[in-house]
């Protein structure tokens, strides 16, 4: 696999550097992992992931986004959003057409919505995201069909139909925007299949120099009580360079105490949180222009079990970039972040991991 994927690469480099409009990137992560019980593990994650644009005139694109991740660790190590080690992997294949009245776009690609940071419960892809830890290459890509028509000046309805499961099972949507003042408004309703279906609300705009958003959604699976989550956040720039970042998730499927938590719906990938209550804070400060340290903290405010994540990034040299990161989690024991052997049988949870990143781009 590894001999195709070069074979591959090659190819894509041999052609005539006009065909086409080529970027991408190589990723180094040296990772170091302390788990609750004492043990340590270590691995080397490897990226390398090529993005190429194909245009065919002025309203046809063809993008090609192939990956490979390949990961030398002593033990496992849990990382968000690494899937499809060792092989290559076509993250994004998809064509779009561009026109005044209309944008298509046919393959596997993005779909996001929603306008919160941290949690976007409209979107139907990628509700909870550590965007603090998860670059936007490594959240969910799916086949569908998408269609986008603007309307006015800064409103548009945007629809898809995933394209790869029979009509009654598959996800559809449509998303509405507007504006009104400084605030952009959207209304989306989802068919999730099966007789479940979710309806949406978000929005984002300025107050006194302050940015705030809001997402409310009603979710209602097929055979269950419907419920609500909602995000509320906002973003503040002090008159030092300090950037604030806060945003409060209240999950209406979650739990407030701790004994009631639904822990194999998460090891099953059902659910994304345990609680109901959660917060988000983050702050970060450009030391120069080559220069910036962020620390984000996560909380559930049900249980008081937290995570942590400071980070360093420097621009070394043109097209290289340095970045020195942590993931610290802590609580009671049996909490989110701090859970029990017998809720954690893989005796990862509560682990603390650190990482040296370093990317090159091109």
């Amino acid at each position: 696999m590894r001999n195709l994927f070069l074979a591959v690469v090659f190819c894509l480099l041999a052609l005539p550097a006009m065909a086409f409009e080529l970027g991408g990137y190589y990723e180094n992560d040296l990772l170091g992992l302390l788990k609750k019980d004492g043990g340590f593990g270590a691995g080397d994650l490897n990226r390398f992931r090529l993005k190429l644009d194909q245009k065919f005139g002025e309203a046809l694109t063809l993008h090609l986004e192939p990956r490979y991740y390949y990961l030398a660790k002593s033990q496992t190590i849990p990382l968000a959003g690494v899937t499809g080690l060792d092989q290559l992997t076509w993250d994004r294949v998809y064509l779009k057409y561009y026109s005044r009245s209309v944008n298509l776009t046919v393959g596997k690609q993005r779909i996001a919505w929603g306008s919160g940071t941290i949690w976007n419960p409209t979107d139907a892809f990628n509700p909870f995201v550590l965007s603090f830890a998860v670059k936007e290459e490594e959240t969910t890509n799916v086949q569908a069909l998408r269609l986008e028509v603007p309307v006015g000046a800064a409103g548009g309805l945007d629809a898809f139909v995933l394209t790869d499961a029979p009509w009654r099972q598959t996800k559809k949507g449509v998303r509405a925007k507007t504006t009104a003042g400084l605030f952009d408004l959207a209304l989306s309703y989802v068919d999730l299949g099966s007789d479940s279906f979710q309806v949406g609300f978000d929005s984002s705009g300025d107050v006194y120099q302050a940015g705030v958003r809001n997402e409310i959604v009603l979710k209602a699976p097929a055979g269950s009580n419907g419920y609500i989550q909602s995000v509320w956040g906002g973003d503040y720039t002090l008159d030092n360079g300090i950037g604030l970042n806060l945003e409060y998730f209240f999950n209406g499927l979650g739990k407030k105490n701790q004994a009631n938590y639904d822990w194999a719906g998460l090891s099953a990938g059902n659910i994304n949180q345990l609680g109901m209550d959660y917060l988000f804070f983050s702050a970060n400060s450009i030391i120069d222009e080559i220069t910036q340290v962020r620390c984000s903290v996560l909380t559930n405010l049900d249980d008081l079990s937290w995570l942590i994540y400071p980070s360093y990034t420097r621009n070394i040299e043109q097209n290289v970039d340095l970045a020195v990161e942590a993931m610290l989690t802590g609580g009671q024991p049996g909490s989110e972040y701090n859970p029990s052997a017998a809720q954690d049988p893989n005796g990862l949870g509560g682990s603390k991991l650190a990482l040296i990143r370093m990317i090159f781009s091109f």
